[in-house]
């Protein structure tokens, strides 16, 4: 029997580890923001040094996002243009976002609710070159040419209001009869929409990447951040691709959005009127540092027109579930107690106010409605403990057949025989283990991937419930937690198990200490209930002895 449970113990700590090392790898957890567009646009000449900048600023009425339009694009009769580099700034009660009319295209996009370790905010256009001409809602065209033309050339730009939302518009014209039109809009939503036109139609299609934002120097470091994977859903199907796996080209007929992800936040584009989509890969600098990302795009149609919506967002699942983009928010193994956890979460810190107590306070939960079952593990264990003499009898007289499978077969019958007239049931000491094993997976799930818990603090040095604790002080207390509940809890080990059973505190200690603090203070609440419990159990077998016999 305890070599079963020890078996199952041993197993699963390799599943653990096993969990830990692969699952950043296989599993890649009421909006109201107010548009200021109106305000005049000031620019200046183009120089050697760079160009002015030029924000907006003023609130259009409340509206819903509806679909953009693209301007006509007719051949002009005289070129259009700016004469130097200016900048719009989009500000919301949700993000910031500024675009450029170098190539009309998105070079910032921050999130003003979420903060990086520094205390900025959220940056998901990827920083890189500054002079890069690649940024979202950059053109690729299949003439080379006319997407360096295009990526590069200054827009001329208008600000105005249409229907109560704020609209964006960036024209270009040259005197050979190439003309681009892009045009955005805004409103009190995370999604805008955009409309692209290009004459003469050309083969092209609009980008967003590479990848998504730049992760802290901790987030890189960390095995379980998961950044940059391809997101695309058809036909309500949700699929992720892997950038270091990804083809250099993916091309889908038909999309209902298609962008990239990381644990916490979300790219994506979302056509009204488009010829398809693609994931395209490029490799990034060289060595040690070199790096797959990706790019989503979506192809114009024969007219040289693309139409859609796109999201730059928080994975919040109420926004999510918003804008029908409530698939890419998955939790991996076990999902549903996951989100069913996340829940409880959030209703608990409504009264809380602080996620490591709502941790705490759904433990105890958790181990009141498992209580029945290990309370019956408990009493199996002191039972099995009780009639230890008798199974070591047992064994005793079939210790020299052990290579016989007629005699073993009948020292097992005989064991039995003894559990059923002990009222003992052989699998019930691995049952709560089997149990706690989803409910573990599901926490860790979700405090990898549940932005409403990145960056919560709890106190003194935990900052941050969905990152390692960086002094070890919580990981350490477990360790000793499980000590304790070893040495207190029934058990029919000779000595050399019991010091091998010992051991599992550290091997469970060392790797916890680069799993998320709020998990590793789940697992210590755990334990010091039920150390608790069993303290409580050994008194009450002490004091009634013969409560034990009948039960």
């Amino acid at each position: 029997m305890e070599k079963r449970i020890f078996t199952a113990v041993i197993i699963s700590i390799a599943v653990l580890w096993l969990w830990a090392a692969v699952a950043p790898k296989l599993f890649p957890d009421l909006v109201k923001p107010r548009t200021n567009l109106n305000a005049p646009q000031k620019s200046a000449p183009t120089t050697t040094k760079p160009a002015a900048v030029s924000d907006t600023a003023s609130a259009p009425p409340a509206a819903r996002p509806v679909p953009t339009q693209p301007a006509a694009v007719v051949a002009p009769t005289s070129p259009i243009a700016a004469t130097a580099i200016t900048y719009t700034r989009i500000e919301t009660d949700d993000y910031i976002a500024r675009f450029s009319n170098r190539g009309a295209e998105l070079v910032s996009f921050q999130l003003k609710h979420y903060k990086t370790k520094d205390g900025s905010l959220v940056e998901l256009v990827k920083s890189r070159d500054p002079s890069r001409t690649d940024f979202p809602f950059g053109i690729e065209a299949r003439d080379a040419s006319l997407t360096a033309r295009l990526d590069s050339a200054l827009y001329a730009v208008d600000n105005q209001t249409r229907d109560g939302a704020g609209v964006l518009e960036y024209r270009y014209a040259a005197s050979d009869g190439v003309a681009a039109t892009k045009t955005f809009r805004f409103s009190k939503e995370y999604l805008f929409h955009f409309a692209i036109a290009i004459t003469p139609p050309e083969p092209y299609r609009v980008i967003v990447g590479p990848g998504i934002r730049t992760l802290d120097p901790d987030e890189k470091d960390s095995q379980f951040t998961v950044t940059g994977n391809g997101v695309v859903q058809r036909d309500d199907d949700l699929k992720i691709i892997r950038r270091e796996k990804a083809d250099r080209l993916t091309a889908f007929d038909s999309v209902q959005f298609v962008g990239m992800e990381d644990n916490y936040f979300l790219s994506v584009l979302r056509p009204e009127k488009a010829a398809g989509a693609i994931l395209r890969a490029a490799d990034f600098g060289d060595g040690k540092e070199k790096r797959r990302e990706l790019y989503a795009g979506l192809n114009a149609g024969p007219d040289g027109v693309v139409t859609g919506a796109a999201f730059f967002g928080p994975k919040q699942t109420n926004i999510l579930d918003r804008y029908g983009l409530e698939k890419t928010l998955q939790f991996g193994w076990f999902d549903i107690i996951a989100r069913f956890f996340l829940i409880a979460l959030l209703w608990i810190n409504r009264y809380t106010h602080n996620y490591g107590w709502a941790i705490i306070v759904l433990t105890i939960l958790i181990k009141i409605v498992l209580y029945p079952l290990q309370h019956k593990w408990m009493m199996s264990m002191k039972k099995i403990q009780k009639v230890q003499p008798k199974m070591e009898a047992i064994k005793a007289r079939y210790r020299k057949h052990k290579s016989d499978p007629e005699q073993r077969q009948k020292m097992n019958a005989e064991m039995m025989k003894l559990y059923q007239q002990e009222g003992i049931n052989p699998a019930g000491g691995c049952l709560p283990m089997l149990i706690q094993f989803p409910i573990f997976v599901g926490f860790y799930n979700l405090l990898s991937r549940a932005i409403e818990l990145r960056g919560a603090p709890f106190l003194l040095w935990i900052h941050d419930l969905s990152a390692r604790d960086p002094t070890y002080v919580l990981p350490i207390l477990m360790t000793a937690a499980m000590f304790v509940q070893q040495i207190i809890t029934p058990t029919t080990a000779d000595p050399a198990q019991r010091r091998m059973f010992l051991i599992m505190p550290l091997v469970f200690g060392w790797i916890f200490k680069e799993f998320p603090s709020g998990l590793v203070l789940y697992w210590l609440v755990q334990n010091i209930l039920t150390i608790v419990q069993q303290m409580i159990m050994n008194r009450y077998w002490k004091d009634h002895p013969a409560e034990l016999q009948t039960a």
